[in-house]
């Protein structure tokens, strides 16, 4: 009996755009291939290294996905006649916002937390890991002062020390995360 070449196989995922944590499933369709038939997934990432996290004698395959799953997927069929591959899926996890990481340049650290002194130009960058990626709002003293990553504040005055706040929204799954920071501002004279 003559064996029958595997055909191009093509890659179906049950969801494109999943949410972290969610799982989801691969399959590999085949049109033709005699028995028995061996499947391998690949993932490529985003810099082109491309790895088999899965191979079997099953053509499909469910995943636990996390942000770490965000990349390109293929699958290779083969037979002991040939063995052929799919065109690349791309998986786009979503996922955050996480908690923000304020940065603030420059600083002194104290026991309330972030002291500059009068008159200094103050960069609050605040960055949340976020797909799709967040968007910003900053507060002070509840006070919504800004919308956007980085909050500039040139020739700082004292009447700016206060609590400060950076919300990370991301709006395709409407969900945020905060985080506030103590910025007190010092006259030069006063040290």
């Amino acid at each position: 009996m003559k064996t029958v070449p595997v055909s191009k196989p093509y890659l179906l995922m049950s969801d494109v755009s999943p949410l972290e944590g969610s799982t989801i499933w691969m399959r590999c369709n085949l049109e033709n291939g005699t028995g028995p038939i061996q499947y391998v997934w690949q993932y490529e990432t985003r810099s082109g290294n491309i790895s088999a996290f899965a191979q079997g004698n099953t053509s499909v395959i469910n995943v636990n996905v996390n942000r770490n799953h965000t990349g390109w997927y293929r699958c290779v069929a083969s037979n002991n006649v040939n063995s052929e591959s799919s065109n690349r899926l791309w998986l786009d996890t979503i996922f955050g916002p996480d908690i923000p990481q304020i940065d603030v340049t420059p600083y002194s650290i104290t026991k309330r937390g972030y002291s500059t002194l009068e008159r200094e130009t103050v960069s609050l960058l605040c960055q949340a890991q976020s797909n799709p990626a967040s968007q910003y709002v900053w507060f002070y003293n509840n006070s919504q002062v800004y919308t956007g990553p980085q909050l500039t504040i040139t020739k700082i005055l004292r009447m700016h020390t206060g609590d400060y706040a950076c919300l990370a929204q991301n709006t395709y799954l409407n969900t945020r995360s905060k985080k506030s920071i103590s910025l007190t501002v010092y006259c030069e004279f006063d040290l």
